[in-house]
Formats: C-alpha cells, structure tokens, sequence
C-alpha cells in the first residue's frame, strides 16, 4: 500500500456543504414539514370517517317483485330436485335449495311484517308451510308456477 493513495479527510470546515440550496429556502422547508404533517393527518382522518360511513348505511330493501320471482323460482326448483330420482347428492341439494328457500322467506317475513321461521336453515315443513300461509294472507303466494 502506497502513501500516495490514501488521503486524510479534511474537518478543518466546520459546514456542511449543501449545494445550491440557500439557507433560508431550507429553513423554510424544515418549518413547514410539521404543518403539512399535521394538515395529511387531519384530511386521513376525515376521510377515514367518510368512508366509514359509506359503508354503515343500508342497501336499499329489494324490490318485493324480485323476493315474489325468487321465492316461485327456488320453490319449483325444490319441488323438482324432491321429485326427481337417480340425482347425484340428492340430500345434499335438497339442503341447499331449502336452505336458500328459507332465506329468501325470510327476507319477504321481514319485508312484510311477518315472523320469521323458526329453525333457520334447518326449519321444518311446518314453519315454512306457516309462513307460506303467512305471506300469502299478506298477497305474496309463492305457490305459484314459476315462469321458466
């Protein structure tokens, strides 16, 4: 190693060599970093409780057209599915479909002022021939023929 390729640092400086900025810019800087921090803080936190209530409000109820056309529609397709021999995971199915049923009756229960069948996705034919009766006296029959 060679004396000629190491060469000491000079500290004799005491400032820092900045570049073109000049002082009072960089003062500037420093003095407002703070205030901008503070104003990003403020407008988060105004939009996080702007976004939280966007989520709190409700879905508009769905028309009673829609809950009729849905009822018809799964109470044939479970008629059906009960009728039809030789299916694979027949049991499975039928599960499905009344426990779709049952939702959607309780969805028109809750529309209609009616009470709700008692055993959620496993409510036996009684409740839900109940509450069929129910909607009915209320004018929505979901025995009738669903349009294919």
């Amino acid at each position: 190693m060679t004396s000629s390729s190491c060469t000491p640092l000079d500290f004799t400086d005491g400032r820092a060599d900045t570049g073109k900025v000049n002082p009072v810019v960089a003062l500037l800087l420093v003095a407002s970093l703070p205030t901008a921090a503070g104003f990003a803080l403020i407008g988060a936190w105004r939009a996080a409780g702007w976004l939280s209530e966007a989520r709190c409000k409700p879905p508009p109820p769905e028309p009673i057209e829609r809950l009729e056309a849905d009822l018809r529609r799964l109470r044939s397709e479970l008629e059906d599915t009960e009728t039809r021999s030789g299916l694979t995971a027949k049991h499975h199915r039928m599960l499905a479909l009344r426990g779709a049923y049952v939702d959607a009756l309780s969805a028109a229960c809750r529309r209609l002022d009616v009470e709700l069948p008692a055993g959620a996705d496993h409510a036996p034919l009684v409740e839900i021939y109940r509450v069929e009766a129910a909607l009915r006296q209320r004018g929505l029959d979901v025995r009738e023929p669903a349009a294919h």
